[in-house]
């Protein structure tokens, strides 16, 4: 029989595990809890950081969001809060936050495309086509992923590319206006005739959608001044326009404009107008002046602004205007006075530059020199700010100063990529072969994939004769990925030519069409390559029309040989 003892032992034993259980399911309900009210709070404030946002308040919004990234720093909804924040300040953080949001959700098609836009909207290409090329096939039937495609190849000035993707979202959302209207946009500046006129039609069509009018109108009138269409039909559709409630204050100068060139009486009283309605807003009085400035009317700007405030002199952009007028009237000496004896606040290196102008001007070349040093100083840790003062001097024509500049801005990764585009443009229209060289090594460093830039690195480098083996592999791969590329057979064909391999050259250039190879450009090398092969008469017809190409001095030398010889 069960003694007393074994029994009483028996009891405590019972009561031990079961106040142990009542202990852990109360640490579980607890912790439960806690993770319940943790998930119930961070949504709570994901919600309310939402609602304030759309309401405007982006810094209470901003606290809600971080105040979720405190209590988990992984939540993606409150880092895709603080892109959209970003985004609205312009600022280019969203970038980042959006890049987190896609590592924490690698196969998101949204949040990628996302990343995409905010990456286009701050003009980091780079990071939009690599985004967009990491996609593959999971989102060729998104509209949202051509939109970006569009973008990425309208900057990299492929608009056969831009007008495919367009078409095609436009063809998977045909609810969505905007596709529309921007395929009709890239089709506005193709050469085909038939393009041309359907995108005009398209523009028609959309001027009765209040959403698209503005924007649609605005390509008809500057299609129309382009074409030079009959002037009462561009008049009334630039007065049309600047009445739109989403109309800029520019739409209302480019009536001005037109006015003022047809010699309309109404041109007076609109200037008038314009004069007292932009009172007391300095962005558009800075337009206002900009605009007179330019058209020679620098005097009558200097006038306007003697009847402005005071404080609406001081206001910028207004100072800015101001000492462009100056500018503009070649007043060098009111200039110095002006940029001596105001101050700019955040735009001191821009006061620095005009007064290192106005100095240089009047031949005072030391102190010019020191001032546009303190402005480079002023501009250096700002990739923004640099910008601006690159812009600003290239406007001038001081082009050594703009290209010195533009290098400092390619060691940001912000600004990297459209300063090197912008060198190797300048380098293109300068004929500097060498400098042309050093900004396409670094593109290519930045664009590994980029055939066109790889295509462009290695005929330079055969041109130079640098790295010449690498230039001509990379030749070869290009070709044999695109054969019927005209520009990448051109190629090829200069560096089997360059190490005498004249038949070879010849094959290449043959596989072309005829249409292809009487392309400036194509042309050019095909000469080059008949000239060697000894067809002296064909030669002579292929290296005639490399007048139409834009030619580097090295290219014109070979050609100018190659003509000798065939004579």
């Amino acid at each position: 029989m069960e003694t007393s003892l074994q029994k009483t032992e028996r009891t405590y034993l019972k009561l031990i595990l079961g106040s142990l259980s009542a202990v852990v399911v109360l640490v579980l309900l607890c912790w439960g809890g806690f993770r319940f009210y943790r998930g119930w709070e961070e949504g709570h404030l994901v919600r309310r950081a939402s609602a304030v946002l759309s309401g405007g308040d982006f810094k209470i919004a901003s606290l809600n969001a971080r105040r979720v990234l405190q209590l988990n720093p992984e939540n993606a909804d409150a880092m895709r809060l603080m892109a959209e924040i970003a985004e609205k300040s312009n600022e280019r953080s969203a970038v980042d936050w959006r890049r987190k949001v896609l590592q924490l959700r690698p196969h998101s098609v949204d949040d990628a495309l996302a990343l995409a836009r905010s990456a286009l909207r701050v003009k980091d290409f780079d990071t939009a086509r690599r985004t967009i090329e990491g996609l593959g096939d999971a989102a060729t039937e998104n509209p949202e992923f051509h939109a970006a495609s569009a973008r990425v190849a309208e900057a990299r000035k492929d608009f056969s590319a831009a007008e495919a993707h367009w078409a095609k979202a436009a063809e998977l959302a045909p609810g969505e206006t905007r596709h529309r209207l921007l395929l009709a946009l890239v089709r506005l500046g193709l050469p085909e005739t038939a393009k041309r006129e359907s995108a005009l039609t398209v523009l028609k069509q959309l001027r009765a959608d209040p959403s698209q009018q503005a924007t649609a109108t605005r390509a008809l009138l500057l299609d129309g001044i382009a074409h030079r269409q009959e002037s009462k039909d561009v008049l009334s559709l630039a007065q049309e326009l600047q009445a739109y409630p989403d109309a800029f204050f520019n739409d209302r100068i480019l009536y001005l404009d037109l006015l003022r060139q047809v010699r309309d009486p109404a041109y007076d009283n609109y200037l008038l107008r314009l004069k007292l309605e932009t009172r007391s807003r300095p962005a558009d009085v800075a337009t206002l002046l900009s605009w007179m400035a330019r058209n020679r009317m620098h005097e009558g700007a200097l006038e306007f602004t003697k009847t402005l405030p005071a404080d609406d002199v001081s206001r910028w952009p207004v100072p800015l205007a101001i000492a462009e007028a100056y500018a503009q009237a070649k007043d060098w000496v009111e200039l110095e006075k002006m940029t001596r004896k105001s101050a700019w606040s955040a735009h001191e290196f821009l006061r620095r530059a005009y007064l290192a102008r106005a100095l240089r001007e009047q031949g005072k070349t030391f102190a010019a020199e020191q001032e546009f040093t303190a402005a480079q100083k002023e501009a250096a840790s700002k990739p923004l700010v640099l910008s601006i003062l690159t812009r600003t001097v290239a406007d001038w024509g001081w082009q050594r100063e703009a290209v010195e500049l533009l290098w400092a801005l390619t060691r940001n990764s912000d600004t990297r990529a459209s300063a090197l585009q912008t060198l190797y443009e300048h380098y293109i229209k300068a004929g500097d072969t060498s400098g042309l060289y050093r900004a396409l090594t670094k593109l290519a460093e930045l664009n590994p994939d980029d055939a066109r830039i790889q295509n462009n690195l290695a005929q330079v480098s055969l041109l130079l004769g640098v790295d010449t083996d690498h230039a001509r592999k990379a030749a070869a791969e290009l070709t044999n990925r695109d054969p019927s590329n005209p520009a990448y057979a051109s190629t090829h064909a200069f560096s089997l030519l360059s190490k005498g391999d004249v038949k070879g050259a010849l094959q290449v250039m043959d596989r072309l069409n005829e249409d292809q190879r009487r392309d400036p450009s194509v042309a050019t090398y095909y000469g080059l390559v008949l000239a060697a092969a000894g067809e002296n008469e064909r030669a002579r017809e292929f290296l005639t029309r490399s007048s139409g190409a834009k030619l580097l001095p090295e290219e014109k030398a070979m050609v100018a040989r190659a003509e000798r010889g065939s004579n």
